[in-house]
């Protein structure tokens, strides 16, 4: 019903617009300016709509200004809370700031990130921005948590700010501009990665919510033409940001210009997808081509992969919980009726953009399922692109809808006044034909603010009781259900003063999530065996670092074959035997427990058994394998090679050929991240393992000669040598040339945007183009 009364609204507003133009009689037409039309573009609220003929007054745009801080007041009352030395730190930027941490620290020497199980090189298969600039600020001096949640803070808090300039920038009017960005502020989403505060603030998505302000200014720079385009850089900056979001941009910007068919405008989206793929290309190509098992995401992730079908979409946006779960569904309302406005104006150029892209934007959010099911090429995509990301893009859709239409209705209801003043004025009644514009000039301002006085409170007060919650979590130093003797402080003494080899958790239970919430790990001393968000690309690893289960035998074994040496666990899941475990410390029932004896990052061991076939399969044999009761984490001096090749996966073993680890011993010396380095004396062949992640920049050196590396189940790589006593260098480097493809990248977005490479393409056919009324 509420739909129906929308559709007919805008029905009989168009029909009184009509009939106003058919009063006032045929009107000039309006004068060829050379420029492209500035179609709303649907990444971003910023879209171009038909304007008065004089731009704005300041003052306007100052007032429009003035309410999006006044809306924003609430988040900036619990900024403290939010992003303060004292606030807690969120899932995903619990492996963000650690990572951040470790490169502002120890840099990047080798462009190795060690933080988190075996390691991951630098940018590769993660986007980096958001780690680097994190990691600035803390080498300015920033406190580490404020410089990543008062990061995440700004972007929140600037989106709408950026959408008021972009806004601005391509002529629309100052109050549809101020109603677009609070709309995208106070967006509520049922699902959290939607966009909104809780992406960041519950999920702790800071590449997510860095993204949002770019994309906006992409947007606006492709859709206003200028001199020198930034659309090229500012698309690049989106790829290095977050390269999914850029992709799903990249169609729906795409898909809008096309929609809007100018010719000029295609040309700029055209350019601007070309610097950011250049950049993205540069950036994640060698990842790509180089990925294979123990990177790969871990299977059962479901809709944080996929995300969600038609049947849940379709209906969550018809009931209003789509971007207004709990709440009056005002967001997604106004976007519906935005459509039903433009649909009823499918020859204006920003219409049609509104349109395809809102309509993309929902079709890419609801196709997962059917790549899915579109077999190993469907696969393929996953392993780039997850539909869920998609979501983030329909906050800013709906905006740019809510936006272009408030305009369209705003120059909609001036004609309408401007007629019925000239009908009063006809009938001797100068008074009214002089209140009645004025009247309807103001009834869409009114409007918007009385909606956000009653909607932005209840909004608010939702942030504010995640602020409190997460403050009184950290001041109490506790954690729900509470762990006698957790001090988050005692943890962090324990890390920065754990021996050489990996530290971790007996398992994700409560107590362990909330002490790294609490950043009780930021202050290691060795890298973690665990991973949140972050770390979590490299699949095989994600869920193999999970498998020591100290409380069942074995658990030392396990935990030499990760490199582990410290673990922190409860009383119930302390690990035995005595020989094998020492008990260090405790308070309450949490204790901190050492493994005595064995190996740590370097380990010895004899291939028994080879796995050969295409890496897709290993990667699932290896998921699969994880999941038995005995797995290779049992025996870390029995080692699984993994071999591809082509054809199904067979399983070989392998005949005796000397090789004896218990002949051998090793002595590691301690190394910056990204490089091993040990002693190895040996009576007969070994196999000596690196447990770090295998990945094709590994090296190592035998007293300067290079040895020959394979992968290893879980993802490690080993190296064979004879008997005697061998020196050896494990050290990484990123692809060659690299850094100065991105340089090389970075530089063609920037010409790309430049006046004189434009100039051939628009040696023909310089045409000008009328803006719609």
């Amino acid at each position: 019903m509420l739909y129906l009364l929308l559709a007919l609204g805008v029905l009989v507003l168009r029909l009184a617009e009509l009939r106003a133009g058919a009063a006032a009689g045929p009107t000039a037409p309006a004068p060829a300016v050379p420029v492209a039309p500035a179609p709303a573009v649907p990444v971003a609220p910023v879209p171009a709509v038909p304007v008065a003929s004089a731009p704005a007054p300041r003052l306007a745009w100052l007032a429009a200004a003035t309410a999006v801080a006044v809306a924003l007041l609430p988040a900036l009352r619990d900024a403290p809370a939010l992003a303060g030395r004292g606030a807690a730190l969120a899932m995903d930027t619990i492996s963000h700031l650690a990572i951040a941490h470790d490169i502002a620290t120890s840099g990047l020497p080798h462009g190795w990130i060690a933080t988190n199980n075996g390691g991951f090189p630098m940018a590769l298969h993660y986007p980096p921005v958001g780690w680097l600039l994190v990691a600035a600020l803390i080498r300015l001096g920033v406190a580490p948590v404020v410089a990543v949640k008062g990061l995440g803070f700004a972007a929140f808090v600037g989106a709408p700010l950026v959408v008021l300039a972009a806004a601005r920038a391509v002529g629309a009017r100052p109050a549809s501009a101020a109603a677009g960005a609070v709309a995208l502020a106070w967006v509520a989403p049922y699902v959290q990665f939607a966009g909104g505060w809780p992406s960041f603030f519950l999920l702790g998505l800071l590449s997510q919510i860095l993204v949002i302000p770019l994309v906006i200014a992409w947007a606006a720079a492709v859709i206003r033409p200028a001199r020198f385009e930034l659309g090229p850089a500012l698309a690049a900056a989106c790829a290095a940001t977050h390269p999914q979001v850029f992709t799903v941009s990249a169609a729906v910007l795409g898909a809008a210009a096309i929609a809007a068919w100018d010719r000029r405008l295609c040309a700029r989206v055209l350019r601007s997808i070309a610097g950011g793929g250049l950049v993205a290309a540069a950036l994640y190509g060698p990842g790509i081509a180089s990925m294979a098992a123990p990177f790969g995401w871990p299977p059962g992730l479901g809709w944080r992969h996929i995300g969600f079908g038609p049947e849940r979409v379709l209906p969550w946006m018809l009931d209003g919980d789509l971007l207004d779960h709990a709440h009056a569904p005002v967001i997604g309302s106004a976007w519906i009726a935005a459509c039903f406005l433009h649909a009823t104006r499918l020859r204006a150029p920003a219409s049609r953009a509104v349109l395809a892209a809102s309509a993309l934007a929902l079709l890419l959010s609801m196709s997962g399922a059917w790549i899915a099911g579109a077999g190993p090429l469907g696969r393929s995509l996953l392993s780039l692109f997850q539909p869920m990301r998609a979501l983030a893009l329909l906050p800013l859709v709906a905006a740019a809808a809510i936006l272009s239409a408030l305009d369209l209705a705003a120059a909609a209801l001036a004609r309408i006044g401007a007629a019925l003043a000239v009908r009063g004025a006809r009938r001797s009644r100068p008074a009214l034909a002089r209140l009645l514009p004025a009247a309807l000039a103001g009834l869409l301002p009114a409007a918007l603010a009385l909606v956000a006085a009653l909607e932005i409170p209840a909004r608010a007060a939702d942030l504010h009781v995640l602020a409190e919650n997460q403050a009184a979590l950290v001041a109490s130093r506790s954690c729900p259900p509470p762990a006698e003797g957790f001090d988050p402080d005692l943890i962090a003494r324990w890390l920065a003063e754990a021996p050489h080899g990996r530290a971790s958790y007996a398992v994700e239970d409560e107590f362990a999530i909330c002490s790294m919430m609490q950043a009780a790990d930021l202050r290691r001393a060795v890298p973690m065996a665990v991973s949140t968000g972050a770390g979590s690309h490299v699949g095989v690893h994600a869920a193999a670092f999970l498998k020591v289960a100290p409380e069942r035998p074995g658990s030392a074994a396990r935990a030499e074959a990760l490199g582990i040496r410290t673990l922190i666990h409860l009383t119930r899941q302390r690990p035995g035997p005595p020989e094998a475990w020492a008990l260090v410390d405790r308070r309450g029932e949490v204790e901190l427990s050492r493994r005595v004896g064995g190996t740590d990052y370097v380990g010895l061991g004899c291939v028994r058994e080879v796995w050969r076939g295409r890496d897709a399969d290993l990667l699932a044999a290896l998921f699969e394998h994880l999941k038995q009761p005995r797995t290779v984490l049992d025996t870390p001096g029995e080692l699984v090679a993994l071999e591809a090749a082509r054809g199904p996966l067979d399983r070989v073993a392998v005949a005796d050929d000397g090789c004896d680890a218990a002949r051998a011993s090793v002595r590691e010396a301690p190394r910056e991240p990204g490089a091993y380095e040990a002693i190895v004396d040996a009576e007969a062949p070994v196999d000596v393992v690196f447990r770090a992640t295998a990945y094709s920049g590994w090296r190592v050196r035998d007293d300067g000669a290079e040895l020959a590396t394979r992968r290893v189940a879980p993802g490690f790589f080993a190296v064979r040598v004879g008997p005697g006593k061998h020196h050896l260098e494990a050290v990484v480097a990123l692809p060659r040339f690299y850094l100065q493809g991105i340089a090389l990248a970075c530089g063609a977005a920037l010409a790309l945007g430049a006046p004189r490479l434009r100039r051939p393409i628009f040696r023909r056919g310089r045409g000008t183009v009328t803006r719609h009324r």
